[in-house]
């Protein structure tokens, strides 16, 4: 009778946690956005039906289900697979939920039985929620692969979250800190996390469909949870803040190019002295970048897997946001973020890009036109006369 009246308090408890959850983010979702993620994401669950035999894209509940860790992850540029183990289909023709999936388009390769003939799954009586890969690479676990985690968190049903590693920590301590962060911050109904490295049978499995998808915009019950995520942290105020790409990508070898831009290391320094604050994410915690652009009123950004701890946040419809690009952008690239912001801008200014040894665009050098972009970030903060002659680079 004690276990019973304990698990209806804690269901209760978890009811009241998504009701506040629900009611906060009414608040802070506007209108307006509210009503577009709902118009887009119509129009995506009607494309899922068109081309999956009408099935619908919605929470399913799996009886029995075998899940498979990851036979290949992040690996399209080498010849392998974006997304390769994970739950086993039994028809991915009528399972659009199972799928992984970048703005309408499928981009994993369904298994249908464990890759190992003859290992048993080892089986898993508590309910368990499906949450994907925990992978190595800072963007795309948070862009790509983590958006099913807050929704199961909220979940009033009790159980644990579910997550496959990819060339990542098999079990909680060796995890990198961010990914230790991220799993929290991302986990308010306070579930306990499973991390499985060999198959495992599952005697009910819940999948919540993803919430975001790379050039998508999220759905208004992600950005809700978001929204009551942010209570966690504590804002640091600054006025300007640029988000540095200059030590990551030093750009001083072919081996330090990894996304370069020319001359970035003389503007950081050039912005430095009127005052503005530069940050190089990979030196300090998750926690303290996302504090540091929850507290900044313009936020200037280097493009590159920084960008999507952006996406950690809720909306700031009066946040200045300017991205600076290294590459021609995408159909769909600038969604996820403009959900977020409604004022950030674009500033594609690329005048030539050098593939780096491994032919790669995204790894090469971006030689961008300053003069455009010292004009984006603010006329009465720098002159562009001042910006070509300084960093020695005619526009």
């Amino acid at each position: 009778m004690d276990l019973l009246l304990t698990r209806l308090l804690r269901f209760l408890a978890r009811c009241r946690l998504l009701l506040q959850v629900r009611l906060q983010g009414f608040r802070r979702v506007p209108i307006p956005l509210r009503r577009r993620l709902h118009a887009e994401q119509n129009s995506f669950n009607r494309w899922v039906q068109d081309h999956y035999a009408g099935a619908s894209w919605s929470t399913l509940v799996l009886h029995e289900p075998v899940v498979q860790p990851f036979l290949d992850l992040l690996n399209r540029p080498a010849g392998g697979e974006a997304y390769c183990g994970g739950v086993v289909f039994y028809n991915p023709n009528v399972q659009p939920t199972l799928r992984h999936f970048r703005g309408r388009r499928a981009i994993d390769r369904p298994l249908t039985s464990i890759a190992s003939e003859g290992q048993i799954p080892l089986r898993l009586e508590r309910r368990q929620f499906w949450c994907g890969p925990l992978a190595f690479h800072f963007g795309h676990q948070i862009a790509d692969f983590g958006s099913r985690l807050l929704l199961a968190s909220l979940d009033p049903r009790g159980g644990e979250l579910l997550w496959c590693p990819w060339r990542s920590g098999e079990h909680w301590e060796e995890l990198q800190p961010w990914q230790q962060f991220l799993l929290r911050y991302l986990n308010p109904g306070a579930k306990a996390h499973r991390i499985c490295t060999t198959p495992v049978q599952v005697k009910a499995l819940v999948v919540v469909p993803q919430q975001a998808r790379m050039r998508a915009a999220p759905t208004a019950a992600h950005l809700e949870g978001l929204c009551w995520c942010e209570r966690s942290l504590q804002p640091r105020s600054n006025e300007v803040v640029y988000v540095s790409r200059a030590r990551f990508a030093a750009c001083t070898n072919a081996a330090s190019l990894l996304g370069a831009y020319a001359a970035e290391a003389l503007l950081e320094k050039f912005l430095e002295e009127r005052g503005v604050r530069v940050i190089h994410p990979e030196s300090i915690s998750l926690q303290q970048q996302l504090e540091i652009y929850l507290g900044s009123r313009v936020l200037i950004l280097a493009e590159g897997s920084a960008q999507h701890g952006l996406e950690l946040l809720g909306v700031h419809p009066h946040k200045k946001v300017l991205l600076l690009c290294r590459r021609p952008q995408r159909e769909g690239m600038d969604l996820p973020l403009r959900a977020r912001f409604p004022n950030i801008q674009f500033v594609e200014a690329l005048k030539a890009q050098w593939r780096s040894a491994d032919g790669e665009t995204w790894n090469g050098l971006a030689l961008l036109d300053w003069s455009v972009v010292v004009k984006a970030i603010n006329p009465w903060l720098i002159s562009p006369t001042q910006a070509s002659t300084s960093l020695g680079i005619s526009s």
